[in-house]
């Protein structure tokens, strides 16, 4: 396997988010085994204002400047998103349309995708799941087949700031697992 990069959006911008603290643990454990072969790096997403076609002209927004460039440099995207009111949230949405953008030369076109949803309730977001996954398809981005990883209850699954929950974390490292088999495939 070389060496690969993935970049992980978090669709909440809660500062105590527990859906970007999750992303966080990821990165962190990727950097923690010491492998040359894998990196995960959180991205901002603070700055990304609203889509507005209006403001997607040259030079854009600082924020959608760096996001569009750390998913065209990547190998591999993780999408994590709470969902609200049985749905992904705006700022989900938002942060796709930004990167389907311009036509013809999306950031997310061609990308793999994985899509990690989380909820305090017990259904861990899979209604925001479909709604993502199918959104994905429609700009030609990749979303991984497969179990989709649903975290419910995420907000008792912490210690000290970093998820803890072995059972999640090793279904997720099987996500990883796929996702990065499917960019190799790609890359063949």
């Amino acid at each position: 396997m070389s060496s690969l990069k993935l970049i992980a959006i978090s669709g909440s911008l809660r500062k105590a988010s527990y859906t970007t603290a999750l992303l966080r643990t990821l990165s962190a454990q990727a950097a923690a085994k010491g492998s040359d072969s894998i990196e995960i790096e959180v991205a901002e997403v603070a700055d990304v204002p609203v889509y507005n076609q209006d403001l997607d002209i040259e030079p854009n927004p600082e924020g959608v400047t760096r996001l569009r460039a750390q998913v065209n440099a990547a190998d591999g995207v993780i999408i994590a998103s709470p969902e609200y009111n049985y749905a992904m949230p705006g700022s989900t949405k938002n942060l796709i349309d930004w990167l389907s953008r311009p036509y013809g030369k999306a950031a997310l076109a061609g990308k793999p995708v994985l899509i990690i949803t989380t909820s305090p309730g017990s259904t861990g977001g899979v209604r925001a799941q479909g709604q993502i996954r199918g959104t994905l398809a429609a700009i030609g981005a990749h979303p991984l087949g497969g179990a989709e990883v649903v975290i419910p209850a995420i907000d008792k699954k912490f210690v000290d700031g970093h998820f803890a929950d072995e059972a999640n974390l090793k279904f997720i490292q099987t996500a990883l697992d796929r996702l990065i088999a499917e960019i190799e495939l790609r890359k063949k």
